[in-house]
């Protein structure tokens, strides 16, 4: 059972600015008076975050609910939108999910993305997990929250720090609410430990039961 306690609980992995809600330097300085008054985006730094071809946006009416916050990530294609999560790396024997929404303009000017948790080492990329899809599936208007896993061995798994790679392929790639957690998984041993364990428990459960069923009289 201990085990099973040590497995279930997973941690976050922090992200700087995972929402986008920092304000970049210079604010939001361009308006978009296609989105409503309310509008309006920067094209350049996002705290936290690399990016060309993209920034901050506050996108008015382009969405109906906005996941966390009023503001949300973008990025134009064909560039992307990444962070280095310095001094974080893949631990041995751990499952991470990654997961974020991403948006369809009501415009319909989103389009196909390449979205992936890899590793960087000396500026070389390896991937961990992939989503690639296209933001025109989604309802027009609204967030869609997506996903990928990778579960590490106990060895032989990319080194370096873990990265977040946001790619837009086609028209606009819209992002929001990023988030990366990790938990343990056991090692065959102690899965071994946990099946023996579980099952004297059951014998005994078993034993227990039967001594004090009743006599008949």
């Amino acid at each position: 059972m201990t085990v099973l306690n040590g497995t279930a609980r997973a941690d976050n992995i922090p992200i700087v600015n995972a929402s986008f809600e920092s304000i970049p330097p210079g604010g939001l300085n361009i308006t978009c008076t296609a989105g409503g008054p309310s509008c309006a985006y920067n094209n350049g730094a996002i705290p936290g975050w690399s990016v060309i071809a993209g920034g901050a946006f506050q996108p008015g009416t382009y969405f109906s609910l906005i996941p966390d916050g009023s503001l949300i990530g973008y990025v134009n294609a064909t560039r992307s939108l990444t962070q280095d999560l310095t001094g974080q790396s893949v631990q041995a024997n751990s499952q991470y999910t990654f997961s974020f929404y991403v948006g369809e303009r009501s415009d319909g000017s989103s389009g196909a993305y390449t979205i992936s948790l890899d590793t960087i080492l000396g500026g070389v990329t390896s991937t961990l997990c992939t989503v690639n899809g296209n933001a025109n599936t989604i309802k027009p208007g609204t967030f869609q929250l997506e996903s990928c896993t990778y579960t590490s061995g106990g060895s032989g798994f990319p080194s370096g720090d873990l990265y977040l790679d946001f790619t837009a392929i086609s028209g606009q790639l819209d992002v929001d609410k990023v988030g990366l957690t990790v938990q343990g998984v056991p090692e065959p041993s102690s899965l071994l430990l946990l099946g023996v364990g579980m099952f004297f428990l059951v014998a005994m459960m078993m034993a227990r039961q039967k001594k004090e069923l009743p006599l008949a009289a």
